[in-house]
C-alpha cells in the first residue's frame, strides 16, 4: 500500500519513498567529507500480502547490492543529483535487516540502507583532489622528492581521472611547479612513476619520484631540455675508478702510464628513442670522454678497453670503458729495466806429456776475454729511432771499450683505432764493453772494475732519457 511521502531517494532506478510502496522510515543521515559522502536511510517494505511483500524484497535487496548508479535525493520537488561518474565516483550500495519490531510485523519489513561513494575533486578543470610531498636528502645532500596524489574525474571538462592527470596541466605541470619552489637553480629528473586507475577510472592514485642531477647526461643540450638533462638518458650512474700500478722500474722517478675505470649505468627513455646504439655512440661516449678529461687532464690519453651491455628487455645500458693516459708532470719514459752481467771466457793451452797417465798435461794460461753487457728496454712516448754508438765511442788503449750495440725500436698504437690512440715506442738496446790491459814489463795485475764507475750512468752516458745519452729519439 502506498504513501506519498514528498521525500524520495532514488539509487539508480529503484526509487524509496515518494508514492512507492517502500517507504522511508524516520531521517536520514548524511555524512560528505573532502574525499567521501554517505546516506544512511531506514526503508519500511510494505506489500498486500505475503508474497507481495516477498516480491517486493526481493526487488529492494536486488537493487541495493549494485554499483555505480546515480543517486538522487528529492524533497518535494527540489532535488540533489549526484551523477556517478561526474558529481559523485564508485558509488555502492548495501542493505541491512534492521530488526525493528515496530515495522517487522505483518505486511511489512524495516530495512537499513547504506549509499556510499567519492566525491569528485574541487577543483573541476584539472580534477585533482590531493597531493603530498616528501623531500629526502641523501648523504651528499642530493635532493629526492617523492610525489603522492589522486586525481578525478571531471564533468567539466568531461575527462577520466587517468586523462587529468596525463593531462599537459596535470601532474607535470603540478610537480614542475612544486620543484621549481624547492630550488628553482637544480635540473630535475622523473626517474620512477606510477598510477593506478580504479575499475571505471574515476579516481586514479599516482607516485612520483625525482632525482636532483649533480652531473651533466649529455655534452650537448637537446631541444627543450636543461644544460644538463638528456631526452633519451634516465637514472643514470657514472662512476671513476683510477688505478695506478707500481711495480718497479730500473730508475727512479719514472711515470708510468695510469689506468682508469670508467662505469656508467643508465635506462632509455623508450618514449624518446630505443636505438641504444645510437645514443651511446652520440651521447654517452662523448659524455664519458669529456669527463675523463675534466677530471684527469691528461697528457694524452686512449681508450684501452671498452665494454657495452645491451638490455633490450628493459632498455637499459652498462658501459665499461678503460682509459689509459699520462698525468700531467711525468717525462717521455713510460716504463724503463735495465740489467748488467760480467761475461768472462779464457783460453788454456795444454802441452801433453807421455807416460803412462794418458790426462797428464801441462797447462798454461793463454788469452782471457772479459766483458761487460748491458741490457735495457724502456718505453718511451712519441716516436723514437735506433742510436748508433760505436761510431761516436772512441778507443782506449787500455781499459773498456765499447765493442758491440745493439739497438731496436718497436712502434707500437696503443687504443681504439677509431678514438684517440697513443703512440710508444718500444725500445732495446744490448751492449758490450770489453777490458784489456795495456802490455807492460813484469806483467804487473791490477783489479778490474765494471765501466759504470760513476753511478748508474758512467760508460752508458747517463740514464735513459728522450733525446740524451741514453736512448735517441
Amino acid at each position: 500500500m502506498a504513501v506519498v511521502n514528498p521525500f524520495s531517494i532514488t539509487y539508480g532506478s529503484r526509487e524509496v519513498g515518494g508514492s512507492t510502496g517502500y517507504l522511508l522510515h524516520g531521517p536520514y543521515v548524511l555524512d560528505k567529507s573532502f574525499d567521501n559522502i554517505r546516506v544512511v536511510f531506514d526503508v519500511v517494505v510494505v506489500g498486500a500480502s505475503y508474497s507481495d511483500l516477498q516480491s517486493l524484497a526481493d526487488a529492494l535487496e536486488t537493487d541495493f547490492r549494485k554499483r555505480d548508479q546515480n543517486l538522487v535525493i528529492d524533497l518535494n520537488g527540489s532535488t540533489w543529483t549526484y551523477t556517478n561518474g561526474t558529481t559523485i565516483l564508485n558509488t555502492q550500495a548495501s542493505l541491512s535487516k534492521s530488526g525493528d519490531a515496530q515495522v517487522d510485523r505483518g505486511f511489512s519489513r524495516g530495512y537499513t540502507c547504506v549509499i556510499e561513494g567519492e566525491m569528485p575533486a574541487d577543483d573541476a578543470s584539472t580534477g585533482l583532489r590531493d597531493i603530498s610531498f616528501n623531500v629526502d636528502f641523501e648523504a651528499g645532500r642530493q635532493k629526492v622528492v617523492t610525489i603522492q596524489g589522486t586525481y578525478t574525474a571531471t564533468a567539466s571538462p568531461a575527462r577520466l581521472a587517468s586523462a587529468n592527470y596525463l593531462h599537459a596541466d596535470g601532474a607535470d605541470t603540478e610537480a614542475t611547479t612544486f620543484l621549481l619552489a624547492l630550488d628553482s637553480s637544480a635540473t630535475w629528473q622523473l626517474v620512477d612513476e606510477n598510477y593506478v586507475p580504479d575499475r571505471q577510472d574515476h579516481v586514479a592514485s599516482f607516485t612520483r619520484q625525482y632525482i636532483e642531477l649533480l652531473i651533466s647526461q649529455t655534452t650537448t643540450a637537446l631541444p627543450n631540455d636543461g644544460a644538463v638533462q638528456a631526452s633519451d638518458i634516465v637514472d643514470h650512474r657514472v662512476v671513476f675508478t683510477d688505478t695506478s700500478q707500481h711495480p718497479g722500474d730500473s730508475f727512479e722517478n719514472t711515470y708510468r702510464l695510469r689506468r682508469v675505470i670508467s662505469s656508467y649505468d643508465c635506462a632509455i627513455d623508450i618514449e624518446r628513442t630505443t636505438d641504444l646504439q645510437d645514443v651511446f655512440d652520440k651521447q654517452i661516449l662523448p659524455h664519458i670522454l669529456e669527463l675523463f678529461r675534466s677530471n684527469f687532464n691528461p697528457v694524452v690519453f686512449c681508450i684501452e678497453d671498452r665494454r657495452e651491455s645491451y638490455d633490450e628487455t628493459t632498455k637499459r645500458m652498462s658501459v665499461a670503458i678503460q682509459f689509459l693516459y699520462q698525468k700531467q708532470g711525468g717525462d717521455k719514459i713510460v716504463e724503463v729495466s735495465q740489467s748488467t752481467a760480467f761475461r768472462e771466457s779464457r783460453t788454456i793451452d795444454y802441452t801433453p806429456v807421455h807416460g803412462k797417465d794418458e790426462l797428464a798435461a801441462y797447462a798454461d794460461p793463454g788469452w782471457m776475454v772479459l766483458e761487460f753487457i748491458v741490457s735495457r728496454t724502456a718505453i718511451v712516448l712519441g716516436e723514437a729511432s735506433p742510436e748508433p754508438r760505436l761510431s761516436v765511442s772512441g778507443v782506449q788503449s787500455s781499459g773498456w771499450n765499447l765493442v758491440q750495440n745493439t739497438s731496436q725500436v718497436t712502434p707500437q698504437f696503443i687504443g681504439d683505432p677509431d678514438e684517440q690512440q697513443i703512440e710508444v715506442s718500444v725500445i732495446t738496446e744490448t751492449m758490450i764493453w770489453r777490458f784489456n790491459r795495456k802490455p807492460s814489463p813484469g806483467g804487473t795485475v791490477t783489479p778490474v772494475g765494471g765501466p759504470l764507475t760513476g753511478g748508474r750512468s758512467g760508460g752508458l752516458g747517463g740514464p735513459i732519457t728522450p733525446g740524451g745519452g741514453g736512448f735517441h729519439q
